[in-house]
């Protein structure tokens, strides 16, 4: 079928002003080629290590609140350079930054979250970079189920999870759990950081197509240098090599977002997310959200691991929660000046964390040996202490 010329040269007219409503990603003339830096492999550890040493002091910082903290607090372990030149990086960025507006909007109702990823990423000593991967694999849904079985907000494969300690059983999926997969996964960035000596985007393909078909590329094709962009190792999936392009151009929109025409949510401020323990008896997210004072479907947004809500016997009762819902419970259960410990019909007896705590001071004044609070709370060497963190000081 031919047109005529007066509606060819219409369809032109459209097509231009549509072109120039996009906006504009400013090329990356300046930016450095990505490195292909060499890797050296080491053996992989085992996936359950002894106990690290107890950490003397350890002192609980401000929670993040914002926007700001969140993004600066990431972008401050982002592994230079960040910002690469090449095509697939220019293409997910465009990608991303298509539509700065939706872009902006998503980044805010994720903040909690993020926010939450990005101090398990500094406790854990990994890049920055890793605190972007739920928005690669899932846009930080803790429910998302992707094609061919991995599911939650890491997208992790039953093998997988099962291998690094994830509960799954009937009407319990840890991988839908923010707490759980978010443990399971960085531990999994920790042993793949020891196997790839800290080059980081050997570790996300690892973690995107399994740490030993990396460790194959890399024998077969007898070399050791690792680029997402020059396609290296050689002999991996196309969709390996953009899952750290992807990372390179969301951290390179999250360091310079003025240049890509995006203004994130800086000011944005929200409530936090706490890990706390469900007292004994409780049965249901609803019955939590109670005792809690917060929204039912918010906590069972946030902890869809327990299916419909149910607390099933043998399942983790830790879940996640905003910090208004500790509050509560402390305002419920004491006084002002006798907030910090903490007593609940059912519970364990906690204690919660408050800025400037230490643990050798939560220690003595509860009366609990240094060594008992590490182990009843599975801390190590590493830990950091959040404000509204919740330990147990006694079983």
């Amino acid at each position: 079928m031919t047109s005529s010329p007066t509606r060819r040269i219409g369809l032109l007219a459209l097509a231009l002003a549509l072109a120039a409503c996009q906006p504009q990603v400013k090329p990356d003339l300046h930016d450095p080629r990505e490195p292909a830096t060499q890797v050296r492999l080491r053996p992989a550890p085992p996936v359950v290590r002894p106990p690290e040493p107890v950490a003397p002091e350890v002192v609980a910082p401000d929670p993040i609140d914002t926007g700001a903290e969140v993004f600066d607090r990431m972008t401050a372990r982002f592994s230079a350079p960040i910002c690469v030149k090449g095509q697939h990086n220019r293409h997910w960025r465009k990608r991303y930054a298509g539509y700065p507006e939706s872009f902006s909007r998503q980044i805010q109702q994720i903040l909690p979250l993020m926010g939450y990823v990005v101090e398990e990423v500094e406790r854990k000593g990994l890049p920055g970079e890793f605190a972007l991967l739920p928005i690669v694999e899932s846009w930080y849904r803790p429910d998302a189920m992707g094609p061919g079985g991995p599911a939650g907000m890491w997208q992790m494969i039953a093998s997988t999870a099962r291998n690094h300690g994830i509960l799954i059983k009937p009407g319990y999926d840890g991988r839908l759990s923010p707490i759980e997969s978010t443990d399971a996964a960085l531990s999994y960035l920790v042993a793949l950081d020891q196997m790839f000596d800290g080059e980081w985007r050997a570790m996300a393909m690892g973690y995107n197509a399994g740490e030993y078909r990396i460790v194959r590329a890399f024998r077969s094709s007898g070399e050791r240098r690792v680029s997402g962009e020059s396609h290296l190792p050689r002999g991996l999936s196309r969709t390996t090599y953009d899952y750290v392009a992807k990372l390179h151009a969301l951290a390179c929109l999250f360091e310079k977002p003025e240049r890509h025409g995006l203004s994130l949510p800086r000011d944005a401020r929200f409530v936090p997310l706490v890990r706390m323990t469900l007292p004994e008896g409780v049965q249901s997210l609803d019955q939590a959200a109670v005792r809690m004072g917060t929204d039912a479907s918010r906590l069972r947004a946030l902890n869809p691991g327990f299916r419909q809500g149910r607390v099933v016997a043998g399942a983790p009762r830790s879940v996640l929660a905003p910090a208004t819902a500790l509050a509560t419970l402390m305002s419920a259960a004491a006084t002002p000046e006798t907030a910090a410990p903490l007593e609940l019909p059912g519970a364990v007896r906690t204690y919660v964390v408050r800025r400037g705590d230490t643990l050798s001071r939560i220690a003595a004044s509860e009366g609990v040996p240094l060594a008992r609070l590490f182990s009843i709370n599975g801390l190590n060497a590493k830990s950091i202490l959040r404000p509204g963190q919740v330990l147990r000081v006694a079983p």
